[in-house]
């Protein structure tokens, strides 16, 4: 297929600025641009007397028809940002406030350009992979993940797994086993990275953060190495031996042949579930990540049209909100008292389950006693118990903490001991 005369314009000055990024682009990464259709035509329109660009109806000066019942609803709020198209990269003031929360995070965030807007950190994460991930091309992702990755990667990309296992014998990060599943990789190589963990809640300790970025760099020495930095679960950390920053933070700037993609939003981090609202964050030179942006404003328009206004002026009304940082460590100090009791819950011996290591997230994984089959478990559980649980694959059960009652906790861990107990014990 042909690239678009546009196409090859962006394609053109990515390559002038970072060679690199430009060979590592999908197919589809190269062909897409933002057009000069109607969104572009109706911002370059939008302080004219009179428009008539935009299909959004209104009285005729700019601002909404809402329908009673709606505005009613949200009358406290300004029309305009609650029913309006937004931006295609989202709004300005959505993205400057999530970058200006980064830049306070860790000011390395400053050399970085703002974000693109997704809807929701599933879409960041799949319009990252549309960019960079070619059909054929190996995910090194570890062994522990969310089954989600699987549709996007796999199912919709067409590509395949190269696994590690996440723990070492000691039960930290495997940095062996990362620095060696990348070295069998021929070539540009994708990794994905998600701290804290799902399905595990696992957060790295600062030394063992350090380390990874280490082993990255060390493996984008001679080829591209492009990482997904899927950051759902930032800043829930419950332990002071693990680290709240992003593995991101230690990426930027570190190589040219380095390509750090951040993946988070306000689902986790501002338990705001329906609001749907996530950013792509590109750790590349401005110049180029503003390029990719303008890419990504295609995938969004060719997709979804637009993200949505109102939940991004929801995120924007918490975030100037004084009061936000501290509704953030209420809501952290909830999970830290659910994640007390489960340690303490779990830490009764039993011959049923190993419970891998967990310090941070929303997640704790149980893996299984031999002769045990985790589906199994599960099923019987919500009918004899009705208790409810994830299996993940066949060995591992994993519990969800940060939907559980601190008083549900104990009953469930005895549900699922008695359940276990149901079934036969391996003689070997």
């Amino acid at each position: 297929m042909s690239i678009h005369p546009e196409a090859q314009e962006r394609n053109d000055r990515i390559q002038a600025i970072n060679p690199a990024i430009f060979e590592a682009l999908s197919p589809l990464g190269r062909r897409s641009f933002f057009p000069k259709g109607i969104p572009f035509q109706a911002a370059q329109s939008k302080n004219c007397e009179i428009n008539a660009t935009i299909g959004q109806i209104t009285d005729g000066v700019g601002n909404p028809l809402p329908l009673a019942p709606m505005a009613e609803k949200l009358a406290s709020l300004n029309a305009k940002d609650a029913f309006l198209y937004s931006p295609i990269q989202g709004r300005d003031t959505a993205r400057k406030a999530w970058h200006a929360k980064l830049v306070k995070e860790d000011g390395r965030m400053e050399q970085v350009a703002m974000g693109v807007v997704s809807a929701g950190i599933c879409h960041a994460l799949n319009m990252a992979a549309e960019l960079f991930f070619t059909e054929g091309d190996t995910l090194v992702v570890p062994d522990l993940y969310w089954d989600n990755y699987e549709q996007i990667f796999q199912i919709r990309l067409q590509g395949s797994f190269k696994t590690f296992h996440f723990y070492n014998a000691l039960g930290g990060f495997n940095l062996e086993g990362l620095r060696a599943t990348l070295a069998s990789v021929q070539g540009k190589v994708h990794l994905l990275l998600n701290f804290p963990s799902n399905p595990n809640g696992y957060s790295p300790t600062p030394s063992e953060m350090k380390a990874i970025a280490e082993v990255i760099v060390e493996a984008a020495a001679n080829r591209t190495v492009i990482v997904f930095c899927d950051d759902a679960y930032h800043g829930l950390v419950f332990e002071p031996t693990a680290t709240s920053k992003s593995l991101f933070f230690d990426l930027i700037g570190r190589s040219k042949n380095l390509i750090p993609l951040k993946c988070d939003g306000v689902t986790k981090e501002l338990s705001f579930f329906g609001g749907r609202v996530g950013f792509l964050t590109f750790g590349v030179d401005k110049d180029c990540a503003g390029i990719l942006v303008d890419k990504c404003m295609g995938l969004i328009r060719s997709g979804i049209g637009s993200p949505v206004g109102l939940s991004q002026y929801l995120m924007e009304i918490e975030l100037a909100d004084p009061r936000h940082e501290d509704e953030f460590e209420k809501m952290r100090k909830v999970l830290q008292s659910r994640y007390a009791t489960l340690k303490q819950a779990l830490s009764r011996p039993t011959k049923q389950w190993e419970v891998l290591p967990f310090n941070a997230g929303c997640f704790c994984l149980l893996k299984l006693r031999a002769g045990l089959n985790a589906d199994e478990v599960r099923q019987k559980l919500i009918h004899d118990e009705s208790v409810g649980v994830v299996n993940q694959g066949d060995k591992h059960i994993r519990l969800a903490f940060c939907s559980l009652k601190e008083a549900s906790i104990e009953p469930l861990i005895s549900a699922l001991e008695r359940v276990c107990e149901k079934f036969p014990l391996l003689v070997t």
